[in-house]
This record gives structure tokens, C-alpha cells and sequence, in this order.
């Protein structure tokens, strides 16, 4: 199987499509750059388009006579700052450049994802000598199919790391070949995506692996960011764009044989049979994967391995009719019905010690949760504003704590022309942890609020 029929396949897991900014070159190839290495910087602006802003980390031995690689990176909320935080001290170690979009965000169109992204690389090699050859895009939900449409499209990337999500649609043949690094949380929505996303790779016999860890949809653990880097450094020297390092790989090797021994010891089949997936994943091109191969095809043949992989494929299956059952009732159920059923959800989803059944409820109440917002929010945008009561209402019965509920209930409040329900339900955002303030005072929405002193409380306390 070609890429291009995964790409296809991925059309039915997709959730969003995305991002992005204007077109325009770089004239200039040696641009001024008072960046201290070692330092993060919040923002940077692209000499073509002075609207297109990053922010950047550059490490600590940046020489700009030497040739670096780079990883960029693009959040859904147009965060940069946030995954260049996660990465700076890995990629000081590893000698890696770090940036992260300041404008991309979901809602953007593909076309627009596509260009904010040449836009930024062009940027960034117009300033600093940049290994064209090890280009990495790395993204987060939404923004990880900016990175997987970019690498398509632009054939500019070695790899993606898309975490959280899979490739777009496409329907197109990548421009060049690029490995990919899957990353995903157990109890993450589009877990059982990316769980066929990488059986599919597998079958098309692509350079890829899929890292997983215990959590929601987020951008992965500081404690996984040493693997993502790894998975980097062996990529590039798999391809020949940086000398091997047989002491490097030999001590991995050696880490994971270890901990896979651990495993058998505990006689945990799963665990060491993961184990030793990730090494052959990561050591294809860099050593004999043969004896590895070997172990693994003798423990997917034990019963204990096959009675847990059914299991676990029965668990994916109620999944995956559980998302179709609820993706229907959303629209035919009332409050007091999702209020009942979200509750039991929950109690199912909080059993302890947790099991991979219980990791599934969750995965169905983000389900749930998403969907609720992509409802809430088009009612809102096509002024449907019962529609929106109703879909907002069960947003906050799957997810309580999400403040993006309650700032969807100040907007219908606006709307409804009820200005003091609409301040009361931003405060009530704020308190769940609502922080998008620049979003909040150019909300057109809010407009009639400008002069209005709660309002303007508000917002000076949250500057």
C-alpha cells in the first residue's frame, strides 16, 4: 500500500482541517538577528509578512556558521510559545532549532496552512543556515495535520510528529517521502485513530512509529520529549544527514533490552512486546532489526498476547459504535437525557485502579466534548440560537470543567441581547481557567460591552 491510499483511508478519521497565513518572499537572505542563544523568544516576525510571527529558540551553542536542524511546530490555539517551551531543553541538548507559530490556529483553511508554513521555513533560512535536509514539522490536534498537510504538499519536511491527531485528507502523493512519529495520549479522542493510522503504515511498509503515554488530548509530557528527539537524531542519521553514533545506539539499545527483560520478568507479554516494537521502529536503517523481529513474531504467537489483543480490538469496536451511537443522539437528545448519560459515562471512566475499558469512556466523553463544541459553535455562527442552548448545555454536562462552555454561553447571551448573563458567564470561564483574552476583546460579540465597567474590571485585572 502507497502513501497516497493511506492518506485516502485517513479521510474517515479525520476530524478537522486547518490553519495557516498570507503569501509573499523573502527578499533579504541575511537578515539582522539579535537573538541570544539559549533563550527563548516569544515572537518573531517573517520579513515577507510582518502579520506571520513565531516564536523561536535558538541553542545555547548556535554558531551561524554551522548548518542546524529544525523543528516547527504549530498549536491549534496559535500558541507557539507553548511547544517551544516543551522542547527547548531536549533541542539545546540534541543542538536543534525551535519554532513555533504565533497565528496558525484551528479554523484556518488548508490552503492558508500550507502557505504560513513555506512562509515560516523560508523565514527561518533566510536568518539562520538551516539542514534543509532536516526539516521536522511537529504539531499538536488540529495543528498536527498542519504538519502532516505541509509535509505533503511542500516536500520540504525529512518528518512529521504529529501528536494528538493524524494525517488530513488530502488525496494527494507527497511531493517527497517523509517518516512520521505519531504521538498519542491513552485516554485522547483520536486514540483508536492513530492506533489504525499506525497499522496502516505498517502494512505500507513506511519509516513510522506510534509513542503513546497515560493522559487526554494534549501535547505530550515533558517526559516523552527525550524519545521525540531520539526518534529525530536516529531519523537523521537513517538518512544519512548526520554521521551515526554507534554509542548513542548502542546504548539505546542496551536501555530498552533491559526494560524489555523487565517486562518478561513480570510476565507482562504486552509490555515487553511494545518494547520491542519501539526499538525496531526507531533502530530500521541503523542496525540488523532481524533478531528483534524474530522475538516479536514468537510473542505475537503466545495466547496470552492474542486473548489481550482481542480484548483490547472488542474495547476499540464499542468505541467506535459508541461515537456513532452518540454522534446521533447529540442531535435528538435533550439536556436532562445527556445529564443522566454523561454521568454514568463518567462513573464508568473513573474506576480504579483505571483499565483500558475505563480509558475508553474517557476517550468517548472527549469524543462527546468535541463534537458538543463543533455543534455550539456553528449553531452560534449561523445564529441558531436554540440550537446552540441546547448543544452549549451538553457541552457542560460531558465536560464540566472546560471553560470554553461558558464563553460560548456568554456569546448566546449576547446575542439574546442579556449583557449582564453574558459578563456573568465569562466570569464563571475565568474561573475554569479561561486565559484567550485577546480573543475575548476582539470578539466582535462583545462589542456592545466596551464601555461597560464590569466589563472593563475584567479585563484590566487579566491584562
Amino acid at each position: 500500500m502507497q502513501l497516497k491510499k493511506v492518506i485516502i483511508i485517513c479521510v474517515f478519521l479525520h476530524l478537522f482541517t486547518l490553519l495557516a497565513c498570507e503569501s509573499g518572499k523573502i527578499n533579504s537572505l541575511n537578515l539582522k538577528n539579535d537573538f541570544k542563544p539559549g533563550s527563548v523568544i516569544s515572537s518573531v516576525a517573517c520579513e515577507s509578512d510582518s502579520l506571520n510571527k513565531y516564536a523561536l529558540f535558538l541553542p545555547p551553542t548556535f554558531d551561524p556558521a554551522k548548518k542546524w536542524p529544525l523543528i516547527l511546530c504549530f498549536d491549534p490555539h496559535s500558541e507557539g510559545l507553548l511547544p517551544v517551551n516543551l522542547f527547548k531543553d531536549e533541542a539545546a541538548k540534541a543542538g536543534f532549532i525551535v519554532a513555533g507559530s504565533n497565528v496558525s490556529k484551528n479554523g484556518m483553511s488548508m490552503d492558508e496552512t500550507t502557505e504560513i508554513c513555506r512562509k515560516l521555513i523560508d523565514d527561518l533560512k533566510a536568518r539562520f543556515s538551516v539542514d534543509e535536509k532536516s526539516i521536522y514539522l511537529c504539531g499538536f490536534s488540529g495543528g498536527s495535520r498542519v504538519a502532516g498537510a505541509s509535509a505533503i504538499t511542500l516536500g520540504t519536511a525529512a518528518g512529521v510528529i504529529g501528536c494528538g491527531a493524524g494525517l488530513p485528507n488530502l488525496n494527494k502523493q507527497p511531493v517527497s517521502p517523509f517518516s512520521y512519529l505519531a504521538v498519542g495520549g491513552t485516554e485522547d479522542f483520536n486514540f483508536n485513530e492513530l492506533k489504525r493510522l499506525d497499522s496502516m503504515l505498517d502494512e505500507a511498509g513506511y519509516t513510522h512509529h506510534l509513542l503513546t503515554f497515560d493522559g487526554p488530548h494534549e501535547w505530550p509530557p515533558k517526559e516523552l520529549v527525550p524519545d521525540i528527539f531520539t526518534w529525530m537524531q536516529f531519523d537523521r542519521m537513517r538518512k544519512g544527514n548526520l554521521p551515526a553514533d554507534r554509542s548513542k545506539i548502542n546504548d539505546f539499545i542496551d536501555v530498552n533490552y533491559k526494560l524489555s527483560e523487565n517486562e518478561a520478568t513480570l510476565n507482562n507479554i504486552a509490555g515487553q512486546l511494545n518494547r520491542l516494537v519501539f526499538m525496531c521502529h526507531y533502530l530500521k536503517g541503523l542496525t540488523d532489526i532481524a533478531p528483534l523481529e524474530s522475538e516479536i513474531e514468537q510473542l505475537e504467537k503466545s495466547p496470552q498476547y492474542i486473548s489481550s489483543q482481542q480484548q483490547m480490538q472488542k474495547i476499540l469496536d464499542m468505541e467506535s459504535s459508541l461515537q456513532a451511537e452518540y454522534g446521533n443522539a447529540i442531535r435528538e437528545k435533550a439536556a436532562d437525557w445527556w445529564k443522566k448519560e454523561s454521568d454514568n459515562l463518567k462513573t464508568k471512566s473513573s474506576v480504579t485502579p483505571l483499565t483500558e475499558e475505563g480509558r475508553m469512556y474517557k476517550r468517548v466523553l472527549g469524543y462527546l466534548s468535541l463534537n458538543a463544541y463543533m455543534l455550539s459553535s456553528s449553531a452560534l455562527k449561523q445564529d441558531q440560537l436554540s440550537e446552540a442552548e441546547s448543544y452549549i448545555d451538553i457541552y457542560r454536562s460531558v465536560d464540566p470543567t472546560n471553560a470554553e462552555h461558558r464563553y460560548m454561553a456568554a456569546q448566546l447571551n449576547m446575542k439574546k441581547g442579556k449583557n449582564t448573563e453574558a459578563i456573568a458567564e465569562l466570569k464563571t470561564a475565568i474561573d475554569l481557567g479561561f486565559k484567550d483574552f485577546g480573543r475575548l476583546r476582539n470578539d466582535p460579540v462583545f462589542n456592545p460591552l466596551q464601555q461597560n465597567p464590569e466589563m472593563m474590571k475584567l479585563l484590566e485585572s487579566n491584562k
